[in-house]
């Protein structure tokens, strides 16, 4: 999955930022938020002047995306994360900010900055004159101002966004390069090793519980035969997935075609990290790494070895075919004598 979360500023919202860019009159900041159902990035106020912007802020503690007039054409564009945000909500905000900044365009943005509260964000602007960003974003920070490409943007807002985690247990975000996540972001619940649990179960599957930002069991099972594992797997939400057969692990990521937006990025950003943890804390190294939608989309030669793999009881004698056959056609029907 892309590090985009698929979220876009809708067209109220472009409206009012390309007012801010061409007029000299009215509002001199917007600012908007993801909507409650994140589907888009809506305008949550406009309002006259930082003064104004700094009140507002003061009595709204929730992320948002932020433009200033910065002159004729230009606007500062602002990540605002207090730190009593959410993780999931900072990953949200963090995955979505590129898309709306490309949307607005990049040609209008002479500063990118990212602040945690009103103070910081007022003294960041006042101490960055309009007149010094020209060309494309410049993103200024507690170093000073430096031009990055967007990638190097993104990573260094999520990397500040893991500093002010310290005061909870110390977990990290997701960090981000390329799309995929290093370090797994939510603590894994459970009474056993997951080797242990490999041991007496051949089948253990896991969710994503967002409201406790833990990983949990989802279920456990024994799964005599590749066959049956499209059985196993929910349908209703993503899933991590582990199979043991003839001492070889098998990891499968299933995400289900109605699974939430939200679901899908926090499971995503996180594959990488879960099997981190499962190789580094609990000595568990996978075979064979699958991705699958849903559960018939599941290739049952993905988890044939070479003593079954000419067993047509266990796997698809033709390797790739999925676990339903498709039905032959009908034969060529031939006239009437």
């Amino acid at each position: 999955m892309s590090n985009q979360s698929g979220i876009t500023a809708d067209q109220e919202l472009l409206d009012t930022i390309g007012a801010l860019t061409t007029e000299t009159a009215g509002s001199a900041v917007v600012v908007a938020q993801i909507s409650s159902d994140n589907t888009s990035v809506r305008v949550a106020a406009t309002l006259h002047s930082t003064d104004q912007l700094s009140t507002y802020l003061s009595s709204h503690a929730e992320p948002a995306y932020i433009w200033v007039r910065r002159g004729a054409g230009k606007v500062a564009f602002v990540s605002y994360m207090p730190e009593t945000t959410p993780v999931r909500a900072k990953m949200l905000y963090a995955s979505t900010k590129n898309t709306v900044s490309r949307q607005v365009g990049s040609n209008h943005i002479s500063l990118t900055l990212m602040a945690s509260s009103a103070d910081e964000l007022v003294a960041d602007l006042s101490a960055t004159p309009a007149a010094g960003a020209t060309g494309d974003a410049a993103t200024h920070n507690a170093a000073g101002t430096s031009v990055l490409t967007e990638s190097e943007r993104q990573n260094l807002e999520i990397s500040r966004q893991q500093k002010t985690e310290g005061s909870r247990a110390a977990r990290a975000l997701v960090s981000q390069n390329n799309g995929t996540a290093h370090t797994l972001s939510f603590k894994v619940a459970s009474d056993k090793s997951i080797s242990d649990l490999l041991r007496e179960f051949s089948f253990v599957s896991f969710k994503i519980d967002i409201a406790k930002e833990q990983v949990e069991i989802l279920a456990t099972a024994q799964v005599s035969q590749p066959t049956q594992l499209p059985d196993y797997l929910d349908s209703t939400q993503p899933s991590y997935n582990l199979y043991h057969s003839q001492g070889r692990n098998y990891f499968i990521y299933s995400c289900p075609s109605g699974s939430k937006v939200k679901e899908r990025m926090l499971y995503a950003s996180n594959k990488s990290g879960f099997l981190k943890h499962l190789k580094e804390v609990d000595g568990v190294d996978m075979a064979k790494t699958v991705e699958v939608g849903d559960a018939d989309e599941l290739e049952l030669s993905d988890f044939g070895t070479e003593s079954n793999a000419g067993n047509a009881e266990n796997v698809n004698s033709a390797a790739g075919r999925l676990k339903f056959n498709r039905p032959k056609r009908p034969g060529r029907r031939t006239g009437a004598n």
